[in-house]
């Protein structure tokens, strides 16, 4: 399913998308910075907690510079445009079907 999605190319947007189904127009995340964001997030948090349970402050100042290097990383990657907002046929809100208005 990921690659039949991976094949549309999107246009992308200039601005965040506002409206009735403004979370919809965001799309699937499928972008980069998104996935780079979510993966270097989730290595800090554990890096943290194994922290916390093993008492170690090292494991502790490594896992706080993963959690800057994750934002750095997130604004560096999305300046690029790797996570600009996009949308494909159909994702915005312009006639009535699209609304829910039968």
């Amino acid at each position: 399913m990921m690659c039949a999605m991976s094949k549309h190319k999107h246009q992308r947007l200039s601005h965040p998308p506002t409206g009735p189904h403004a979370v919809e127009d965001l799309g699937e995340a499928q972008n980069p910075a998104w996935w780079t964001v979510m993966t270097l997030g989730i290595i800090a948090g554990a890096v943290g907690t194994w922290a916390v349970f093993v008492l170690s402050p090292l494991l502790g100042i490594i896992a706080a510079v993963l959690t800057v290097l994750t934002i750095v990383v997130g604004v560096v990657m999305s300046k690029m445009g790797l996570g600009s907002y996009t949308y494909g046929k159909g994702d915005t809100a312009t006639d009535s079907a699209s609304i829910g208005i039968k």
